[in-house]
């Protein structure tokens, strides 16, 4: 009897569970575009980079040895990259790199890795790829006449470029991948 009255709780919670495991970062200008990302540990995890919740690049994000500090890696999308059964050199082998750089965490408008602790305050979770822009810029081919290109951007591409030059907002699930942030 007792199980019974447990099972609805459990089941209840089984989905939570599942769903932060997700990351969900959504651009602060540019709503249509997201990043979602599956946690694979150390503050890292493989996804993509989505216009409309289409993706368009596969994502990466990673802790650097050594010094430290966190990194992404843009590449051309395909669906094999998020095969976490795969190794790194087998999901990405049909892939080509867009742009690597720093995944920088913010709190609020305060950097996480570089604020004291007498001087934080809390605020929304953020992540700023300040090179992440110019990549995929320089990843659009040349416009062939009649086509969408680096001359005659789609509004897919505009959109992306305007979203990737500015801040991603936390938008659930991503605490674990602000390592140098703080509640």
């Amino acid at each position: 009897m007792k199980l019974l009255l447990l099972l609805p709780l459990l089941l209840g919670v089984i989905p939570l569970v599942k769903a932060d495991s997700i990351c969900t970062l959504t651009s602060e200008v540019e709503p249509d575009v997201t990043i979602t990302l599956k946690y694979t540990g150390s503050g890292g995890g493989i996804g993509t980079l989505n216009y409309k919740n289409k993706p368009s690049l596969g994502f990466d994000v990673g802790i650097w040895n050594g010094y430290g500090g966190q990194y992404y890696i843009a590449r051309s999308y395909s669906p094999e990259s998020l095969d976490e059964e795969k190794t790194y050199q087998e999901r990405t082998q049909n892939t080509k790199k867009i742009r690597q750089g720093h995944f920088m965490n913010f709190v609020g408008n305060q950097l996480g890795r570089a604020t004291s602790k007498e001087n934080r305050k809390s605020g929304k979770l953020r992540a700023l790829m300040p090179s992440l822009s110019q990549g995929y810029y320089y990843s659009i081919p040349f416009t062939k006449e009649g086509e969408f290109g680096r001359q005659n951007l789609s509004k897919e591409m505009k959109t992306i470029i305007d979203a990737t030059e500015g801040f991603f907002v936390n938008s659930g699930g991503c605490r674990k991948f602000f390592p140098y942030g703080w509640d």
